[in-house]
């Protein structure tokens, strides 16, 4: 075997292991789903998922911490039980800070909106949130791939997915309950990440200050990333709720919530590139995700594209739309440049050039603002909302490859397949017998280049 095999094996094997435990959260989301829209309703559902959306301001609230723990295991790899200890000690100080923020925020806080949502279970989903993402990154720094593979599944899938199937057994309970029981298993995922962390002594209390240096230079960039990530990610959401509704809410999250579950196998492709990746070495399996993300694996959700109809009718029942089989083809192709997106910027962190990404992302926040308020200010439908959605992935992926471009990373090859995906979408639209001559042509030059890379 050669040793690119060997690279590219190693590759497929640990994020096979990270993906895993995704692949039965797949599993849970379609049957938690419908069991929430029967039993507490579909606006029930939508509060529901806003709930988990504001606890992803925990990526932000972490400051890059997490990620610099990943970046700094590169370069300190005998020190790092001792950075570990500071990420954590650095993390406690965030936690004070908002727990200080909590106590002022309760203060001014208007009667109404507690009413509608629990500060208190609100502020200690954060604070859980951010001590699990610095956990998450220690284990992720000491590559231990099987373990964040199920922790990951319990804290976030079986938080998500289990107090939604007790409904079945339990239907009074109302949203407050649903949220407490979540916010209980991610609790308790904490104190057995903390007895693993003792067990395997992962953390040695130092003054050394290893991480400082590696936190400077990362972190206010991994930040703003982060803070743009989420911008562009729940902004969205966040209108559709106020101008729309929580039904809305749900309707629009309900396609993304299945197609999402990609973002499972990229996140665990980039989980294992980012403690391996730099300028310098890991290149051809940085390369190799980039084909199966672009070239792979969208071909084989577009030749399902014809099955959608029959999956959401059996999966929805009376819920089912037609606005729902559409939201789901445009978020299958977000969710494809979404995964692409995740691998690019696992090569970005990996340099530490993450200021760089951070102004392609910036640039484009102007414009994706602009036409998104016009959208709502002219009660445009959630149709049209997902494919600004959509055109904004698109151009991140586009601009992200272009300015990794190098005589090591060659463009040009990719263009074809992400600008010909919005084809293949609009004919799944408006002509079924085009669609399928284009899969024809699109699968026939992938055996051929597959054969190729052998």
């Amino acid at each position: 075997m050669t040793l690119k095999s060997k690279k590219i094996k190693s590759l497929l094997t640990n994020s096979s292991i990270l993906s895993l435990p995704g692949f039965v959260s797949i599993f849970l989301s379609i049957l938690s789903i419908p069991i929430h829209l029967k039993f507490a309703g579909v606006e029930n559902y939508g509060d529901y998922l806003l709930f988990h959306i504001l606890l992803s301001l925990s990526v932000i609230l972490n400051f890059g911490i997490s990620k610099s723990v990943v970046i700094s295991s590169n370069f300190e790899k005998r020190n790092l039980t001792k950075i570990s200890y500071d990420a954590l000690k650095y993390s406690s100080y965030i936690i004070i800070g908002l727990i200080i923020f909590y106590f002022l925020f309760n203060l001014l806080i208007s009667k109404a909106f507690i009413e509608y949502i629990s500060l208190e279970l609100l502020f200690a989903g954060l604070i859980i949130s951010i001590i699990y993402i610095t956990l998450e990154g220690i284990l992720q720094a000491n590559k231990l791939f099987k373990v964040i593979s199920v922790i990951n599944f319990v804290f976030y899938s079986i938080s998500l997915s289990f107090p939604s199937i007790l409904l079945i057994f339990f239907n009074e309970l109302s949203l407050f309950h649903l949220i407490f029981l979540s916010v209980v298993i991610k609790i308790i995922t904490i104190l057995f990440l903390f007895l693993y962390f003792i067990k395997k002594k992962l953390v040695v209390k130092n003054n050394n200050h290893f991480f400082l240096k590696y936190l400077k230079r990362n972190s206010p960039w991994l930040t703003l990333n982060g803070s743009f990530i989420q911008l562009y990610e729940m902004m969205d959401k966040y209108l559709i709720k106020i101008f729309m509704g929580a039904f809305s809410v749900a309707i629009y999250s309900i396609p993304q919530q299945l197609t999402g579950k990609l973002s499972i196998i990229s996140k665990a492709f980039s989980a294992f590139l980012l403690p391996n990746l730099n300028n310098k070495k890991k290149l051809d399996e940085f390369l190799y995700s980039l084909d199966i993300f672009i070239k792979y694996i969208p071909l084989l959700l577009f030749i399902l594209f014809p099955l959608y109809p029959i999956i959401l009718k059996f999966w929805l029942g009376n819920e089912y739309s037609l606005l729902i089989l559409n939201l789901t083809k445009i978020f299958s192709l977000v969710a494809i440049y979404s995964s692409v997106s995740h691998i690019l910027i696992t090569k970005y962190e990996a340099d530490q050039k993450s200021k760089k990404n951070f102004r392609i992302e910036f640039s484009l926040l102007p414009f994706f603002l602009t036409i998104l308020c016009y959208l709502f200010i002219n009660d445009s439908s959630l149709l049209f909302i997902s494919l600004l959605i959509l055109i904004k992935e698109l151009s991140l992926v586009m601009l992200r490859l272009y300015f990794l471009s190098s005589k090591d990373i060659k463009i040009k090859k990719y263009l074809i397949y992400l600008l010909i995906f919005p084809l293949l979408l609009i004919l799944s639209f408006i002509n079924m017998d085009f669609f399928y001559i284009l899969i024809i042509i699109l699968s026939i030059v992938t055996v051929i280049n597959v054969k190729q890379n052998i």
